[in-house]
């Protein structure tokens, strides 16, 4: 009958936890596993030689940082831009997967910048519902080429006037004639028909 394995180092193991140095399996089994520390409750860390670290907690992992950052008691704000925590991938790929919850990203200011070069740099959205997107001032797109693709209709609602600059504008439909009925279109009846399209605007 076989000895079961024990690991060349072990720090310490009882019923709260262990921690293991060293290979965890004989020569033959051996995975590269080199650190293992597990906590009662189902904590698990795992490293391996290879550079590789798995940390499962099985509840919720909080984390609190730049509580140093700020100077002083009565001082509420922190160095202009000072970081409080960065994650830097020299390498590879970030995921952020949350499989059954949400993903939420809250701060005074938020950006997102890509670049890349040649046929990187880009930023794609996907959303099997809504895509929504307020802003308390101004909303700015800007880009060599803007296309706008309204499978079932595109509806445009201003509360003011709509400026449309160009040096040529095209216009091609099966149904033209009808844009010929807006002209005679009382405003009162084109509000009510942008209301009724894009919701309460006016």
């Amino acid at each position: 009958m076989s000895k079961v394995f024990q690991p060349e180092h072990v720090v310490t193991d009882n019923p709260h936890g262990a921690m293991v140095y060293g290979p965890i399996t004989t020569e033959n089994d051996d995975d590269g596993t080199r650190y293992v520390q597990t906590i009662k409750g189902g904590h698990t860390i795992i490293v391996n030689e290879n550079g590789n670290k798995l940390d499962h907690t099985p509840g919720t992992h909080n984390e609190l940082c730049g509580t140093g950052l700020v100077k002083g008691t009565s001082n509420t704000d922190a160095p202009n831009e000072a970081v409080a925590k960065a994650i830097v991938a020299r390498h590879g790929d970030i995921v952020m997967v949350a499989e059954h919850g949400n993903i939420k990203l809250k701060a005074q200011n938020i950006w997102i910048e890509t670049g890349g070069t040649k046929n990187k740099g880009n930023f794609l959205v996907k959303s099997n519902g809504h895509i929504a997107m307020t802003a308390g001032e101004k909303t700015t797109f800007a880009g060599t080429k803007i296309c706008m693709v309204g499978k079932d209709q595109i509806t445009l609602s201003s509360g003011g006037s709509i400026d449309l600059l160009c040096s040529e504008l095209n216009k091609s439909s099966p149904l033209a004639s009808i844009f010929d009925i807006f002209t005679n279109m009382s405003l009162a009846s084109l509000l009510r028909l942008v209301n009724k399209e894009c919701g309460n605007q006016v």
